[in-house]
């Protein structure tokens, strides 16, 4: 690598911590965006699209990035692009640099010192998030806030809800509540479910898996008095999802615990694995049919919108969130042969 492509990825550069920058190592926050935004889409028209330019302005934004480090950040293919290892590298320091962006202008719209900031914070949080991304949205938030208080709470959705209508949690995050009442929802992920196993049932790990075609599936159930789990049991029961044997196992660790280390199978959202999908003996495979949707919705009450802190712990979410989505297709691009 040549010192210019060692000095893109120097930790000096990317110290942001509490200012905001017009300009980072040459490259303005328009650049990082464009980047950051072809990353993400694998595409260069899509990502233009997003950005509302035209694709061959866009094409030289990033084209300059390359020319003044000497380095290739994406492979161009016939069909979109492909991150180099120098472009997923950069791509880590712009969620920094994205994230540390989106915490300055909370300060500038709020706050006059954020690192001030204190409090209580009450988050109902579903089981699925918490186990996958839970401790990396958490131990940076308590270092760069350490004036704040958190209280995190995990239930499904229907106690999540019921928590923030009676005021015990200040926001949580869940699937769209039926009875919206006072509340606001806004959207603020859309996953993808999983297949999980510790057993090879659909061949090598991410290999597409159509449920209405399984074979011998033996599958374990959520809660059916929650909405993911009603909708499973109605896939079931339409023939959407063929199944052999099914349990039903209210409660998320007592459901990964068994998949994990047997041959039954799990259906969950990528969010609760997305830290592991490299793990030896563990089986994931996107699901192509049916369609079963997983949108996580940001619920507060009107009368009790969040306050500083809360929205600063939201934007943490919402930027871990992102790097979920990297994870998702970098491993659906190049599928393993585990």
């Amino acid at each position: 690598m040549t010192n210019q492509a060692a000095d893109l990825f120097s930790p000096r550069l990317f110290a942001c911590k509490d200012e905001v920058y017009k300009e980072v190592a040459g490259m303005d926050l328009k650049q990082i965006s464009y980047f950051m935004w072809v990353y993400e889409e694998r595409s260069f028209s899509k990502a233009a699209a997003k950005a509302n330019v035209v694709q061959s302005a866009l094409s030289m934004q990033i084209r300059r990035i390359e020319d003044e480090f000497g380095v290739l950040l994406f492979n161009r293919l016939p069909r979109g692009v492909e991150p180099t290892e120098a472009g997923r590298k950069f791509y880590d320091r712009c969620v920094l640099i994205a994230r540390n962006l989106a915490e300055a202008r909370e300060e500038l719209s709020g706050a006059s010192d954020l690192a001030a900031v204190s409090g209580v914070i009450r988050v109902g949080l579903p089981g699925s998030f918490n186990r996958g991304v839970l401790r990396d949205v958490l131990l940076p938030f308590m270092e760069r806030y350490p004036g704040v208080q958190l209280t995190i709470s995990e239930a499904y959705t229907g106690t999540l809800i019921d928590w923030v209508r009676e005021g015990s949690v200040d926001f949580a995050l869940g699937v769209r509540p039926s009875e919206e009442g006072g509340l606001i929802q806004k959207l603020i992920y859309s996953d993808r479910v999983v297949l999980m196993s510790g057993a090879p049932v659909n061949g090598a790990s991410f290999r597409p898996c159509d449920l209405s075609q399984a074979e011998n599936l033996k599958l374990i159930l959520p809660a059916q008095n929650q909405s993911f789990g009603s909708l499973v049991q109605k896939y079931i029961d339409q023939g959407f999802i063929r199944t052999a044997k099914t349990i039903e196992i209210n409660g998320t660790v007592g459901a990964f615990q068994l998949a994990r280390y047997s041959d039954w199978g799990v259906l969950t959202p990528f969010v609760s694995l997305c830290r592991e999908s490299g793990r030896s003996g563990m089986y994931i495979y996107p699901i192509v049919n049916p369609d079963i949707p997983f949108d996580l919705y940001l619920v507060y009450d009107k009368r009790r919108p969040p306050n500083i802190a809360a929205r600063q712990f939201i934007a943490a979410i919402e930027a871990e969130l992102r790097h979920v989505d990297a994870i998702w297709k970098e491993l659906t691009a190049s599928p393993s042969q585990i």
